[in-house]
């Protein structure tokens, strides 16, 4: 397997994905969440946080222009790059990588409220902000889930048990 681009929802399952990567298959590990919140931290004017769906054709333009350069620098290295900010839609143009995206189509909010609450992602939201977040995710989710069916991109089912659903994946994909 050559880099390994992991897209999808937030609370999916991208980052325990790809440290399963890093630590089975000695991948190096890139965060687009890290670069995001680094470059949105020190450049406020890019508005990175403001409008992710405007900012995603500059996120993208510079995380695939960023493991171009990686490739060329490290050519023996493989990375896994993993994060929210990148759709489908718009990973099909990287070239470098091959794609996986993480979404859980049939999550109530409920249960992303049950999720969210196991971490301290959101532990300062209310519990009704956070379950229009999860209506809104599981959207995304759906959304996601369809354009990858019709387009060729693995999906990873993440709704039912999301440890289970990342090893059945490994299992079947992670030494190509």
């Amino acid at each position: 397997m050559k880099n390994l681009l992991i897209i999808g929802v937030p609370r999916s399952g991208k980052t325990t994905l790809a440290n399963l990567m890093c630590e089975r298959y000695g991948f190096s590990l890139v965060s687009i969440d890290a670069l995001v919140a680094t470059f949105g931290g020190l450049f406020p004017e890019l508005g990175l946080h403001l409008e992710p769906e405007k900012s995603e054709p500059l996120v993208a333009k510079f995380v695939f222009e960023y493991v171009s350069r990686l490739n060329q620098e490290f050519p023996d290295r493989h990375f896994v790059i993993e994060g929210c900010h990148i759709s489908p839609q718009t990973s099909v143009t990287c070239t470098e990588c091959d794609v996986v995206c993480l979404g859980y189509p049939e999550l109530s909010a409920e249960r992303f409220l049950d999720r969210v609450r196991q971490t301290d992602w959101a532990a300062s939201k209310p519990d009704d902000k956070i379950l229009q977040m999860g209506e809104y995710f599981t959207g995304q989710s759906k959304q996601h889930c369809l354009y990858c069916q019709k387009n060729g991109i693995h999906f990873i089912d993440t709704t039912t048990d999301m440890r289970l659903s990342l090893e059945q994946w490994l299992l079947e994909h992670g030494d190509k």
